[in-house]
């Protein structure tokens, strides 16, 4: 099984956005200034990553870095 953290999520959003400080609490959109378009990249990218796939209404849900690393552990888990 793979394993997944908090500072994986975090480089990938920063990487993403090009937001150097990205905090687990922080706020796709509203604090980290992230597009639907750049949510929909960093899921593709963790799809890839972690071979998972995700759901068009999980995406709905996730508003955070912590939100998208519950969804990839979820997924690991099973």
């Amino acid at each position: 099984m793979t394993n997944v953290s908090i500072n994986e999520i975090n480089k990938l959003v920063s990487l993403q956005l090009g937001i150097r400080d990205v905090t687990a609490g922080a706020l796709l959109s509203e604090e980290l200034g992230a597009e639907s378009a750049d949510v929909v990249n960093i899921i593709a990218a963790l799809e890839e990553k972690y071979q998972i796939v995700v759901k068009e209404s999980e995406i709905a849900k996730i508003r955070t870095p912590a939100d998208l690393l519950s969804l990839v552990s979820g997924k690991l888990a099973n």
